[in-house]
């Protein structure tokens, strides 16, 4: 799996009031390399939920230099800034982050081994 070959989709999974209108199913699509390719991704520029991928941005370069897949299996959902319309705040946008094959535009699961039962020692 080579970078230039993936790239990396927040999806948006729910949205509740957001001030900039994001929608549910619209995306933020990423090359490998953490740059936001605006032409692809549906979902207007919001840095609330911007800002928040950035770490697994950064994390998912870390794991393809180390020949793994770029999306942590446990470390994929993030939420915006804004603390949500309960709290003050205008809204909420909740994300799920992917890797998808820049050609084929499939998704590419990450493998999850099954690490047997967790005892504590």
């Amino acid at each position: 799996m080579k970078p230039e070959d993936i790239e990396l989709v927040a999806e948006v999974t729910g949205v509740h009031h957001c001030a900039n209108f994001i929608r549910h199913g619209q995306t933020f699509v990423f090359r490998a390399d953490g740059v936001l390719d605006a032409g692809a991704s549906t979902a207007p520029l919001c840095l609330g939920i911007i800002a928040k991928l950035q770490p697994a941005l950064l994390l998912a370069q870390d794991r393809m230099a180390d020949g793994l897949h770029p999306v942590s299996p446990r470390f994929n959902t993030f939420d915006c800034f804004d603390t949500g319309i309960d709290h003050g705040g205008t809204g909420k946008v909740f994300v799920r982050l992917r890797a998808r094959d820049r050609i084929s535009g499939a998704f590419i699961e990450p493998e999850v081994k099954d690490a047997g039962p967790k005892t504590m020692a």
